[in-house]
């Protein structure tokens, strides 16, 4: 095949232009030896550039299979040289920018495989793979947690932990003390071979730091709180004692008075709200009506919109429903808007019971927090109502869930189990 391609393109050229002087000599009674020497030197000048052509083909090949045996075996920093056979000249070219491009995405994947094990061993759960033999491989806190456990048998330890977890959780003993964990596990693939992945989330920590987040911030709104009532009370008293050594001003008096007698109020009724959380009694449900409440409140409050499906009843308290909306509802009046428009509907969606509240205020400036203890939108609120109606949904097994309006103003829903006229009757 070589040489085939050898006597094809310039050398089929050449041969023709040698036959082209032979013609030309002998045309012109040229000697015959002078014709065979030019002939003998054509011929030996053919097979020199036939054979530097070979060599300079075969090296290129060479360096060509030299650059695939590298990649095969995953070196990619061997570069070729310039090409000796211009033919295969870009062959090595793309092979060039062909390891330059796998040597960047192996620096990178080395790069990114060595982020993802420090996020692993910094992450604060515990994070094994098993095969069916034997674990593979475990992160620094499951070394240091779980070390005692698995140092016999991990496969084991792992199968009894699956055992003994329920719901997805599982008790275990710790230098004396019992925790409970988390357990989550999935197969993964390495190598077409299966593995199991598991992950286990120590709860009780996790529960401890909410708690104590919860209880910082507790102390930092009471602590807030109480100075803003203690503050003016002792700068007024401060002043009515200096007034004691001059003419008594009646109105003065009476107007310091009036004030400390407001600011005792407050923090009275400020910590009332917050006993009201811890004292309040379970839900005592039964099968309510729907237009009931909805008269109710629309006594309560003449001026806003309300809508409600007829004959809807639902297994509620009543009182503590009715607690909710009416801390909701003067929510959106207080609402800042020139001319304020509050909706409050109820409406069935299969076995639920649908109430919305809704606004043209501002609404919710941060919906992130919406979710978190002690969360208001007023400026002077500490968040007890809206924390207070959020457990009493939550002991009717229900979410309070707040959004804002795509048109503008806020809107507060929550579902509560809805009883059909069949059970009624």
């Amino acid at each position: 095949m070589q040489f085939k391609s050898l006597f094809s393109g310039r050398w089929l050229t050449s041969l023709l232009l040698l036959m082209l002087v032979n013609w030309l000599l002998f045309r012109h009674n040229y000697p015959v030896s002078l014709i065979l020497l030019i002939d003998l030197i054509a011929i030996f000048w053919f097979l020199i550039e036939t054979y530097r052509d070979t060599v300079a083909k075969q090296n290129t090949i060479n360096l060509i299979d030299t650059l695939l045996i590298s990649l095969r075996q995953g070196d990619y920093s061997i570069r070729a040289n310039e090409a000796q056979d211009n033919a295969l000249s870009t062959t090595v070219d793309h092979l060039n920018a062909l390891a330059t491009t796998m040597q960047n995405d192996q620096r990178l994947l080395a790069e990114q495989q060595d982020l993802l094990k420090q996020i692993i061993e910094k992450v604060d759960f515990a994070l094994m793979v098993f095969n069916q033999e034997q674990c593979i491989y475990e992160n620094d806190y499951a070394k240091n947690t779980f070390n005692n456990q698995t140092l016999n048998s991990r496969w084991q330890w792992y199968q009894g932990l699956l055992d003994k977890s329920q719901n997805g959780r599982v008790n275990l003993t710790l230098d004396g003390k019992q925790h409970t964990f988390l357990v989550e596990h999935s197969i993964c693939y390495m190598g077409a071979e299966p593995f199991t992945l598991l992950v286990l989330k120590q709860l009780d920590s996790i529960l401890y730091q909410q708690e104590k987040d919860a209880l910082q911030k507790f102390v930092r709104i009471l602590s807030h709180e109480i100075n803003n009532t203690l503050a003016p009370i002792g700068t007024v008293a401060r002043s009515l004692n200096k007034r004691l050594s001059n003419d008594v001003n009646v109105d003065s008096f009476a107007t310091g008075l009036a004030l400390i007698n407001e600011r005792a109020n407050y923090l009275k009724s400020f910590m009332d709200n917050y006993v009201s959380l811890a004292k309040l009694p379970s839900a005592n449900k039964s099968v309510e009506s729907c237009d009931n409440l909805s008269n109710e409140i629309a006594e309560i409050y003449p001026s806003i919109q309300i809508s409600c499906e007829e004959n809807l009843h639902g297994f509620f308290d009543v009182s503590q429903i009715k607690q909710v909306l009416c801390h909701l509802i003067n929510n959106a009046l207080e609402a800042q808007s020139p001319q304020p428009h509050i909706e409050f509907s109820i409406n069935a969606n299969h076995g639920k019971l649908n109430f919305s509240v809704s606004d043209n205020g501002p609404g919710f400036s941060n919906l992130a927090d919406a979710s978190t203890a002690f969360y208001t939108t007023k400026q002077s609120g500490n968040g007890i109502g809206l924390m207070l109606s959020r457990i009493i949904v939550e002991n009717h097994k229900g979410q309070l869930v707040l959004s804002n309006k795509a048109s503008g103003g806020a809107l507060v829903t929550f579902s509560l189990e809805r009883i059909t006229e069949k059970s009624v009757k």
